[in-house]
């Protein structure tokens, strides 16, 4: 199990990032279609700006989020190299990039979809591994490689 153990909540936390941050697929309110009805065109040049930006910050603090949590964050993937805050930069333009690429390669979602992926898989899934863990530390399974998780033997 080791390093891949945590890969199915990855993805489901990428997948909830971009719904999040209304990245598409999941930018529902603010689609293209509707430009000229949206706040793209309330807005002119410095609160425009001001409105974007608070969007970009959101995103790099989801990958920043990712790179924590799932990659290591300032650690060095190559062993012998020093560690530091490269490291935690380079992880989160990797991120940044995905989340970039999946605009080009997705359609987008309608909002009853949203819900039914949010409600009936991501909710299930995300108890369900809670409940896999919490076996797999007190039970001593694969290993011991969730046993660090476990508070009290």
């Amino acid at each position: 199990m080791g390093r891949g153990s945590s890969v199915p909540m990855l993805i489901l936390f990428c997948i909830s990032a971009l719904a999040e941050t209304n990245r598409p697929p999941f930018d529902l309110p603010e689609a293209e279609s509707e430009l000229v009805a949206g706040y793209q065109v309330e807005y002119s040049s410095t609160p425009f700006l001001l409105f974007m930006i608070g969007e970009l910050v959101a995103v790099v603090l989801m990958c920043a989020l990712v790179t924590l949590l799932f990659f290591g964050g300032w650690l060095s993937p190559i062993p012998g190299l020093p560690d530091g805050l490269l490291w935690m930069v380079a992880k989160m333009g990797v991120v940044f990039f995905f989340f970039s690429m999946v605009k080009a390669i997705t359609p987008r979602y309608r909002y009853d979809q949203l819900m039914r992926i949010g409600w009936k898989v991501f909710l299930p899934m995300s108890l369900g591994w809670v409940v896999f863990v919490a076996f797999a530390a007190k039970f001593d399974w694969f290993w011991g490689t969730f046993a660090r998780w476990t508070v009290g033997g």
